[in-house]
């Protein structure tokens, strides 16, 4: 598992130096709306962001949003489940299953602050979309909760420019097929588009089948000179199978195919509507979203099914009997159903100066049932391949409330200086009800009814400066939070009432510089350091031995990222993302350990993903690309390997990835095309855990050809 580039690349890449020639447009032109809920220049955001737009969208047609995302400087996106559609981010945190990101579908945030999910970009239609952005870093100050790490909006059913449609067909190794359609349609009022896609994916390895239907619909129309509208209808149904569990090291080594526990299954149900409706005014723009979201999610929580140590009776209830680890196995049911609306008005009050002030308000209610199963099979071994269940943990219902006012603020300075503010203050309520009347058990306390509610002000100030028309720096100190999920408030497991949780906080201060040189090369580089205080541990009292929840962490986050395209002459281009990083715990005491100074686990030092694109016009936009990933070593555990049994395996080495990707046009409207990810078939771990250890093998080489048809 090599973990450094290799001498040719390195080669390429100093040839660089000495070749700078790429971008048709500017960078720092580039449009973005991520940044002030509006279209923005780069140039003129405080922050370090990515854009990806259509047409790269839909050269890398990415079956998992890591194909797409990873290509974005200082972004890591884990896929989950061996060849599944589970994913899990590392952006400026450690691979992280925690409330520190925000994913957002035009805008409207995809879940609801209260019930987060880590896989939540398995509900976006990323494949069939116009476009990502990427806000690296926290956005609180202008998205409240969760925008930690970074916020993520998927554009998805934008008004169209033009008369258009296609169909694609695709088959791959391991039954892998997915159709797709894509039409478009433009009038003087009305403008319409109309996007699905069906996919089956057979799995490499043993009960990792899935299947997915996505559809995105929208309807712009022109309701006067000064009023537009654009609704958008966006649906996901995902079956799979998740059996493709973490497997004990020898496992992974030598029978990587086994589903280990065959058990698992996840389904999923995304549905939102919503309607953009604006009105420009002679010195601004008003804005209203209003918004219909619903959310269902079942599964079997494959983490938890453990082999079956046994735990004492706890210190607060000596009469309990001893328990299995294996008796925290179950299967969940979980949703949520959302009103909200999205309101904000932009008033010009000076040359390129200008303040935004809105609202967002959510009311959502979510219900969740948890059964305890237990294992039925006689198969030897650590894996589960049968259950029956045994009896409700959980059963309760949550209404969510947010009313959550902001602004923002621009002001010129000067000519080449450019001042950013913003304060966002989020009122957030929980009303939470029980609906079991059986006892507590020792693994599964349930709080009493009750109301909780959080309140929290977000911050954030920026400088902007013009060096010249092709180069800007930028310094920014942002402030970002995320309250503690209905799960972590309610579902403690064996935990003592976490009910009195305060939200987590972190503080960033990012300078960066980004330009280019010449008509053909440009360039980005950031620079941060996060502190993230209060974060939630599981502690042991020392008065009672018991487990609770309490605000206690701290950590520090630390990294450079660096982004280059450059194009080296009429038809090869370079982009070069790279990214280094360092997490690290502050003081961490968790009854565990004291894990203090440590590196946190699953915090890979290094992200890298290079690419060569080579398309020259006698092709008429087919293409050939080679794309290099790379991911640097990490820990596995928080002792970082010093816990008396160090070896080996308590650190993952890392792994280098080759993907080939082609088009080739037969004529004017039909084109072949075809990838293949991991070239050379490298064994390498998609995620690791402390717990076996175990490693969840990544798919092998894959083999994917297609054909569209565009007219």
């Amino acid at each position: 598992m090599p973990s450094r580039l290799p001498a040719g690349l390195l080669a390429l890449l100093a040839a660089l130096s000495s070749q700078w020639a790429a971008a048709e447009h500017s960078k720092l032109e580039t449009v973005l709306v991520t940044a002030t809920r509006e279209a923005r220049q780069l140039q003129d955001v405080a922050a370090s962001a990515g854009v990806l737009g259509q047409d790269e969208l839909e050269a890398v047609n990415p079956g998992h949003s890591a194909e797409l995302l990873n290509r974005i400087p200082g972004v890591n996106i884990v896929q989950l489940g061996s060849s599944g559609e589970g994913a899990a981010a590392a952006i400026r945190q450690p691979v992280s299953y925690g409330p520190v990101y925000l994913y957002l579908e035009n805008g409207v945030p995809t879940r609801s602050a209260g019930f987060f999910n880590h896989n939540a970009l398995y509900e976006v239609n990323t494949a069939l979309g116009n476009g990502v952005e990427v806000i690296k870093g926290p956005g609180s100050a202008l998205y409240g909760s969760d925008a930690i790490g970074a916020v993520i909006n998927s554009l998805v059913g934008q008004p169209p420019s033009q008369d258009r449609a296609s169909v694609s067909v695709e088959a791959g190794e391991h039954d892998w097929l997915r159709a797709q359609l894509r039409t478009a349609s433009v009038g003087d009022e009305n403008s319409y588009t109309l996007s699905a896609s069906l996919s089956h994916n057979g799995g490499w390895r043993d009960n990792t089948d899935s299947e997915r239907q996505e559809l995105v619909a929208s309807w712009y129309r022109q309701l006067s000179e000064r009023w537009t509208v654009n609704t958008v209808a966006s649906g996901s149904v995902i079956n799979m199978a998740t059996g493709g569990s973490g497997l004990r090291y020898d496992d992974f080594r030598n029978d990587p195919q086994q589903a280990g526990n065959t058990i698992g299954f996840r389904d999923v149900k995304a549905f939102r509507l919503s309607s953009a409706f604006e009105k420009t005014t002679h010195k601004g723009l008003l804005s209203l979203t209003p918004y219909l979201r619903s959310n269902q999610l079942d599964y079997i929580a494959t983490w938890t099914l453990n082999t079956g140590r046994v735990q004492p009776p706890p210190p607060w209830c000596p009469s309990c009997p001893a328990a299995l680890d294996s008796q925290d196995a179950h299967i969940n049911q979980s949703g949520h159903d959302s009103l909200g609306l999205l309101a904000k008005f932009r008033r010009d009050f000076a040359e390129s100066s200008f303040y935004i002030a809105g609202v967002d308000i959510d009311v959502s209610r979510g219900d969740t049932r948890q059964d305890y199963i237990e294992r039925s099979d006689n198969a030897p071994g650590n894996y589960w391949q049968s259950y029956r269940r045994a009896g409700r943990l959980y059963d309760f219902t949550v209404d969510f409330t947010s009313v959550s006012p902001y602004v923002h603020i621009e002001h010129q300075l000067s000519s080449r200086l450019r001042a950013t503010a913003g304060l966002r203050y989020d009122a957030i309520r929980y009303d939470y009800r029980d609906h079991l009347s059986g006892p507590d058990t020792p693994l599964h306390l349930r709080p009493r009814d009750q109301a909780i509610d959080f309140e929290h002000l977000s911050p954030k100030l920026g400088l902007i400066y013009d060096i010249n028309e092709r180069l800007n720096a930028y310094l920014a100190y942002r402030h970002a939070f995320r309250i503690p999920s209905a799960g972590q408030l309610f579902r403690s497991g064996s935990t003592q009432d976490s009910s009195a949780l305060e939200p987590v906080k972190a503080d960033s201060i990012e300078v960066g510089l980004r330009g280019e040189w010449g008509h053909r090369g440009s360039f980005e580089i950031s620079l941060y350091d996060m502190r993230k205080e209060d974060d939630i541990l599981s502690i042991q009292d020392t008065g009672t031995g018991a487990r609770r929840n309490t605000n206690a962490g701290e950590t520090r986050h630390r990294g450079i990222e660096l982004g280059v395209a450059q194009r080296l002459g009429s038809s090869l281009d370079v982009s070069v993302a790279y990214s280094r990083n360092q997490h690290e715990y502050r003081d961490w005491v968790d009854r565990s350990g004291d894990f203090s100074g440590n590196d946190m686990p699953d915090a890979p030092r290094s992200f890298a993903n290079i690419r060569l694109n080579y398309h020259p016009l006698a092709l008429r936009g087919g293409y050939l690309e080679v794309e290099w990933s790379h991911q640097g070593p990490h820990w596995l555990d928080e002792a970082n390997g010093d816990d008396g049994n160090a070896n080996d395996r308590d650190r993952y080495k890392g792994h280098a990835l080759l993907n080939l990707r082609a088009e080739y046009p037969l004529s004017d409207t039909l084109s072949v095309y075809g990838r293949v990810l991991n070239v050379d078939d490298r064994r390498y771990a998609e995620t690791t855990s402390k717990w076996g250890p175990s490693y969840t093998p990544g798919r092998p080489r894959t083999a994917i050809l297609g054909a569209k048809v565009d007219w």
